[in-house]
């Protein structure tokens, strides 16, 4: 049986949380390889349970720090005064893992941001040193964003463009037992905080700022009763916390999680949303039955106050949806403090006055307040603008605590989190 390594790598970057974070996909890909009758292997570095860790601070819903120590700070972040860290476990435990695997067929390495490719690379270099007989093959959102970049920088012999007969061809395994959906393969951590679960695939809107239309071109609903059989998993190992991990949960919640929400029984689950949920699908019949199912923390995507923005930038929200969504999540029985609202911080052509006005607003709410620093990703109408405000050629450049930092400078970007660290303190009205 051929023998397939699955890796996680670490984080290079100024800053890095573990806020319910999870290789999803690449999980995805294990139950796949699994099903074609390939042997898994798997290394993640940023799993916060990993033996060769020191334990850190959970916090009730499973979210944590990650074990982190300084590195040098590449040239072109000179400028950025923060210092810059590799996230996860050490190397030398992943050195040590790799000797004792016998001969693996191939690597595959999931990819995150694209300003994270320093980790991909530490890992393909270090499986080349140990198993230079190993195809090396990338998958993910960097692959995916900036393909030329990854086939130049790291080299791989494969890159999945999110086709699964097109992986398994390659990997060079039958396709007999591939299925539409399946499901990921959680069995490979032997301890988990928190689970995680789509009822979506994709987005249909097309925000300026984003690329989930780029990631995945067609939104649809998964099958509701695979989704069950998930959380089913999760119940049995005595897993509370539910993670969606939908970036448009809401969008036809009536072939969605509304009929999901009815198989739901009350107090078996925390859920969490920490993908932006869109204000317009918050009825009261979806916050009532959200809240009797157990949702926990509720994130909205409100980006900017500025109702011209809001439409340029797709349409998303209004200012009028957004407060109708508060108000129907209040009524429904949801506290103040249960719901975090987005904010956009330095999309271009955005002044810093328009975030601060957001900020006040929302901290009239009594809500808490959460800043979204803009991320350019090459391609989207507003990462084409902001290759005249910095050079996005380097996937390092667009790190989303560096771009704001170039586009409005060090001390407007501390003046305004300094703004929302006093309204989430309930303070703002006393400054």
């Amino acid at each position: 049986m051929r023998k397939f390594l699955l890796v996680n790598p670490p984080i290079y970057d100024f800053a890095a949380h573990d806020f319910w974070l999870k290789p999803y996909g690449l999980l995805r890909v294990a139950s796949l390889i699994k099903a074609a009758g390939g042997e898994v292997l798997f290394f993640d570095f940023m799993d916060r349970n990993h033996p060769n860790v020191p334990k850190t601070r959970t916090d009730r819903y499973g979210r944590g720090k990650f074990f982190h120590v300084e590195v040098p700070k590449p040239p072109v972040l000179e400028f950025v005064p923060r210092k810059f860290k590799r996230y996860g476990v050490p190397q030398e435990h992943f050195i040590r893992f790799l000797k004792g695997t016998g001969e693996l067929y191939a690597v595959l390495i999931a990819t995150g941001m694209t300003y994270w490719y320093l980790g991909v690379l530490e890992v393909a270099e270090t499986v080349r040193k140990i198993h230079p007989e190993s195809k090396i093959i990338l998958g993910g959102i960097y692959t995916s964003i900036i393909p030329r970049h990854a086939k130049e920088t790291v080299e791989p012999d494969f890159i999945d463009n999110r086709n699964p007969l097109n992986l398994l061809d390659y990997l060079e395994l039958p396709t007999d037992n591939l299925t539409p959906d399946f499901s990921p393969d959680w069995s490979l951590y032997p301890k988990l905080d928190y689970g995680v679960i789509k009822l979506t695939d994709g987005c249909p809107f097309r925000c300026t700022y984003c690329a989930v239309w780029k990631l995945v071109p067609r939104f649809r609903v998964r099958d509701i009763n695979l989704v069950m059989s998930e959380l089913d998993y999760f119940a049995k190992r005595g897993i509370k916390d539910i993670v969606f991990y939908d970036d448009a949960l809401l969008v036809r919640a009536d072939r969605g999680l509304l009929p999901f929400l009815e198989r739901i029984k009350p107090g078996r689950f925390r859920f969490h949303t920490p993908n932006a949920l869109h204000a317009r699908f918050i009825t009261v019949e979806v916050a009532r039955k959200m809240k009797s199912a157990g949702f926990e923390t509720i994130y909205i995507g409100y980006e900017t106050t500025d109702p011209v923005r809001q439409k340029i930038t797709g349409g998303k929200v209004t200012s009028e949806a957004f407060l109708n969504a508060v108000e129907n999540l209040l009524s429904a029985g949801f506290s103040r403090e249960q719901i975090t609202v987005y904010l956009l911080m330095g999309l271009p052509d955005q002044p810093p006055e328009e975030v601060e006005a957001g900020i006040r607003e929302v901290a009239k709410l009594g809500l808490k307040v959460m800043l979204s620093e803009y991320s350019p990703i090459p391609g989207t109408p507003d990462g084409e603008k902001a290759r005249r405000i910095i050079d996005i050629s380097e996937p390092l450049l667009q790190n989303n605590i560096v771009f704001p930092i170039a586009y409005y400078g060090i001390e407007t970007v501390r003046r305004l989190k300094a703004l929302k660290q006093l309204a989430n303190a309930g303070k703002l009205s006393q400054q």
